[in-house]
């Protein structure tokens, strides 16, 4: 059975199988989604399930996407109990717990809901409400008995819905191809009823009349069911893969466990450690979660264990006080194991008040807090299936779908989730975001449509950050340019992942400055900031590490102060492996670097770990400088355009009058002429540190203002 969340409704029941293997999750078909697999039983129509004082079935919402509201019905959760679940949601002030399951008898299959309904604080009996049962589009709905009625179907087939331990007082009632069920007012709460379907020959329904001799009994959901994965997969961890050419960081392996007993693919997709730092939760991008214990210097004894499943593209994950939260295309849920034993036993709605529509690419990315505890996640727009353009999956007659009014936008919940807000829009597709220690936001995008590369924005509250599908705004205002791009063509970036910040003291010179994570180059990048009269502009120095897979979710631990990095493989990636986990540590020995830059009227100047030998870095056969110019349009992505020839595809060779350094050795000011704002700037150099070794680096930035 198909159950809507929002909606709060049992969408629909089948026999034979599950669900086909359609969609960009399952396998990798953009614009197609997965169906249900089967021979079809009942349906119900898209309106809410569910009414309160035998009200109507008319869906209220602004648009047809997200929750309706809360005071009439209300998705709270679902329990796992073995290999039985209980849907758990509200309708007005009764809480509702709703398990399906299926009975078998000589041959015949029934789907059977098991219910309890629990009316509000202080009352034994129930109010008013009504649920439509059952559809069959084109059939003819009759009323049998007091608790059984039947609809006929244009192919002769009737679809049978029966009751046992019907309340006293309620009554089905027939509308032309539907089944309502009515509840009076006063009648008196059991402890459980069940709802069973059942489809066939007409001859054959008599059998029906077998399966409803007994009402299934629902789990206690307060007695956490047995674990269904209790075997774990034990890994060693592998260190100094690779590391970087000055010797200041090493990366170790962690081997995520893309065998295992259940033929899961692990595509990692979001990560954090808990208060003891040896151990971390995942989710990953099929919807499982894994916990992973033995993260401690050595990596010997490492251990992963499937923890959960079932969940909708969760690609990101946040440990708040030993509490797990994750983000998916529903929302943020808040993950439950009441017995400690390695399972969860209830995934609660935690904010369930996104928009989503049927687009393969609205993805929900990362999840981060503030020091308030706020949460951030990042939603991506419905672009189309190649790539160009927005908007849900096309209908069979063309025409796209409906944009919704959170697609591109990156979100804000309290606290308690009980409040989502919008942050920031115009996002293409974010694939991650950061939160600074003092509340700084910021996030990746992707080159696309708006996008004439990749960016990294510095988001304010408000901002619209340049895509005008999805801007939601009349006027679309002025855009936040980004503090800067990273050119595809140079091999920066051509996906952005997450951005960190650094928060250790043991992880180098770096504390206090942003990381960016590049998905599709599997890069690690330190971020060479700088505020000019308000605006926020800079570049980007690579930290030559090699990744197991693609560099898109990074976390430090709060127990050895060192960067891990997890990513996957989807499309548009250089990755090597369908998922990786890897620390980048810190060895202690000095690091050689750029670390600073900045641009006034005086050039650019570039600031380095280390003192520079002054032959070598004011040479100017030594360095290579080149700019050029993006067009930000509708159309996918952006040539290279000349600076100094408007208008004219191209790069600019840039001759550099002059490099000096200054007094400590540390900074090199590059004098260009005729220097103005630029889209790309880039710099390249092959110089020595004043020990004499070798300091070979590429620099790309982008400069808004000079002054």
């Amino acid at each position: 059975m198909l159950f809507d969340i929002d909606l709060v409704r049992i969408a629909g029941g089948w026999t034979g199988g599950i669900i086909t293997e359609d969609g960009v999750t399952f396998n990798g078909n953009h614009g197609d989604n997965p169906q249900a697999d089967g021979d079809p039983v009942f349906g119900t129509p898209v309106v809410p399930g569910w009414a309160d004082d035998f009200g109507e079935f008319s869906d209220t919402r602004p648009e047809p996407f997200g929750p309706m509201d809360k005071s009439v019905a209300h998705w709270k959760g679902i329990y796992v109990h073995g290999d039985k679940v209980v849907l758990h949601y509200t309708v007005g002030d009764h809480k509702i717990y709703d398990q399906p399951g299926s009975l078998e008898l000589d041959g015949q299959v029934a789907l059977v809901r098991t219910l309890k309904i629990v009316p509000s604080t202080g009352r034994r009996t129930l109010l008013p409400i009504s649920q439509i049962l059952a559809q069959v589009e084109g059939g003819e709905a009759t009323v049998i008995s007091p608790r059984s009625a039947k609809i006929t179907g244009a192919d002769g087939q009737v679809t049978v819905v029966g009751i046992s331990g019907i309340p006293k007082g309620a009554s089905l009632e027939a509308v032309q191809d539907h089944i309502i069920l009515h509840i009076a007012k006063d009648s008196p709460a059991r402890r459980d009823f069940a709802i069973y379907y059942w489809k066939g020959n007409p001859e054959n329904a008599g059998a029906f009349r077998a399966f409803m001799r007994e009402i299934p009994p629902m789990v206690n959901v307060d007695e956490p069911g047995e674990d269904p994965w209790p075997e774990s997969v034990d890994v060693k961890g592998s260190l100094e893969i690779n590391g970087s050419p000055d010797g200041a960081y090493v990366v170790d392996n962690i081997p995520v466990p893309l065998e295992n007993p259940w033929n899961r693919r692990v595509r990692l997709g979001g990560f954090d450690f808990f208060s003891d730092s040896t151990q971390a939760a995942f989710s990953t991008w099929d919807g499982d979660l894994w916990l992973v214990t033995g993260i401690d210097q050595g990596l010997e004894n490492v251990s992963w264990k499937r923890f959960g499943s079932g969940l909708f593209e969760t690609l990101g994950l946040k440990i708040v006080d030993d509490q797990i939260y994750v983000s998916s295309r529903v929302g943020i849920l808040r993950i439950h194991d009441f017995n400690q034993d390695g399972c969860v036993d209830y995934y609660e709605n935690f904010n369930n008040d996104l928009t989503s529509s049927v687009g393969f690419h609205e993805f929900v990315f990362d999840l981060h807090t503030d020091q308030e505890g706020n949460f951030y996640f990042a939603k991506a727009g419905p672009v189309r299936g190649g790539g160009r353009g927005f908007g849900s999956n096309p209908d069979e007659n063309g025409k796209f779908g409906h944009v919704t009014q959170h697609a591109g936008s990156l979100l804000k919940v309290s606290p308690n989730g009980r409040k989502l807000e919008v942050y920031a829009t115009g996002f293409r597709a974010p694939n991650g975001i950061g939160v600074g220690p003092d509340g700084q936001i910021t996030s990746g995008d992707n080159e696309g449509t708006w996008m004439p590369a990749c960016p990294i924005h510095w988001v304010k509250p408000g901002s619209f950050q340049g895509v005008e599908d999805l801007a939601h705004l009349d006027p679309i205002p002025e855009w936040n340019k980004p503090l800067c791009w990273l050119s595809k063509g140079r091999q920066f970036d051509n996906s952005g992942g997450s951005q960190v910040w650094v928060t250790s003291d043991d992880w180098g010179p770096f504390k206090g400055e942003l990381l960016h994570l590049s998905y599709g180059e599997c890069a690690l990048y330190l971020v060479l900031k700088e505020e000019v009269g308000g605006q926020m502009q800079g570049g980007v120095v690579r930290i030559p590490v090699q990744f197991a897979s693609s560099a898109m979710r990074a976390r430090f631990s709060e127990g050895d102060g060192q960067l891990y990095v997890a990513g996957l493989r989807g499309w548009q990636t250089k990755a090597a492996n369908l998922s990786g986990f890897d620390r980048v540590r810190y060895t202690g020995r000095q690091v050689k670097s750029a670390n600073g830059l900045s641009v006034d009227k005086d050039g650019i100047h570039l600031t380095f770990t280390v003192p520079l030998k002054e032959s070598s870095a004011t040479d100017l056969n030594n360095f290579l400088a080149q700019q050029w110019n993006y067009s930000r349009s509708s159309e996918y992505g952006s040539a290279e355009y000349s600076v100094y020839f408007k208008g004219e595809k191209g790069i600019d060779d840039v001759d550099i009058e002059s490099i000096s350094l200054s007094e400590d050795k540390k900074t090199v000011t590059i004098k260009v002429e005729d220097l103005e704002p630029v889209d790309q700037f880039y710099i390249e150099f092959n110089i020595e540190a004043a020990d004499g070794s070798k300091i070979e680096q590429k620099i790309l930035h982008t400069i808004h203002r000079i002054e």
